[in-house]
């Protein structure tokens, strides 16, 4: 079967929505908290077409590339990835008359730690954020994320984690150790499926303590505070989690603020906060 072209502009459900209002939320208190600095660079590894529109209402909605562009203080520069060449090319023709903006189209494992990183000075304020539609991201980028930065911050990370999409169905299957090893970067949630196994842990506990496996694992690569926002809601189903990494107390507090300022779309979303220390 030919897969079916990517759509444009891109049809999201409102949970998307509010994630994308929230990313907003948080973007423009960062640019605020850095005014000081002389420079400041966005990363977005899954960058679409920036156009959005809801699935049900077709109601347009804007992309995370629009809502980058948006906050005062600009991004110094923004560098966006998006692995499909037809968002690609859409995204780029768009972005022509901003040259703050560059636009690569690849698999971001790949395009991040050879093109990006070498383009955003280890010294300034920087930002990635890693949206994906499934587990796509490995261990190694977002190892070469939080070492890129040099001095007292490292450079902060916004990841999609999606545990009730995808990661909990795969730990049944044989064929997806090796893909679940890639996005935890060792065999380490081997030894937590045995455990939750042993424990008979319901679907809750056992999201929890994935959740919390990752949200460790940033901990490792030396991030003072790590939170898991989420999960957030389809109905009454569970979708995903909002992970955060930062090493710097106000964006934790600002973060935690903009998380717990509902943004609700009537009878589409909720969402309950969970807080690593």
């Amino acid at each position: 079967m030919v897969p079916a072209e990517p759509r444009i502009p891109w049809p999201i459900g409102p949970w998307t929505a509010i994630k994308l209002e929230h990313l907003e939320a948080y973007l423009k208190a960062y640019a605020r908290a850095t005014t000081k600095a002389r420079e400041r660079y966005y990363i977005d590894a899954f960058a679409g077409c920036g156009d959005c529109v809801l699935s049900r209402t077709h109601v347009p909605v804007r992309g995370s590339v629009w809502r980058a562009l948006s906050v005062e203080p600009p991004f110094t520069r923004c560098f966006l990835v998006e692995l499909k060449p037809v968002l690609a090319a859409h995204l780029r023709t768009h972005m022509l008359s901003y040259p703050q903006v560059e636009v690569f189209q690849g698999d971001c494992n790949v395009v991040i730690p050879s093109e990006v990183l070498p383009r955003v000075p280890r010294r300034a304020p920087s930002l990635c954020f890693l949206d994906p539609t499934g587990a796509q991201v490995r261990w190694d980028t977002v190892k070469a994320l939080a070492a890129h930065r040099i001095g007292p911050r490292k450079m902060e990370l916004l990841i999609l984690y999606p545990f009730d999409m995808f990661i909990g169905r795969w730990l049944s299957l044989p064929r997806m150790e090796r893909r679940l090893t890639d996005f935890y970067g060792d065999a380490s949630w081997k030894h937590e499926l045995r455990e939750s196994d042993r424990l008979r842990e319901g679907r809750d506990q056992r999201r929890d303590r994935f959740v919390s496996l990752y949200a460790r694992r940033l901990q490792d690569l030396g991030y003072s505070f790590v939170d898991a926002h989420g999960p957030l809601y389809r109905g009454h189903r569970a979708l995903y989690h909002f992970v955060f990494a930062t090493d710097h107390p106000a964006g934790q507090k600002i973060m935690a603020d903009v998380w717990r300022r509902p943004r609700p779309i009537p009878g589409e979303l909720g969402y309950r906060p969970r807080l690593f220390p």
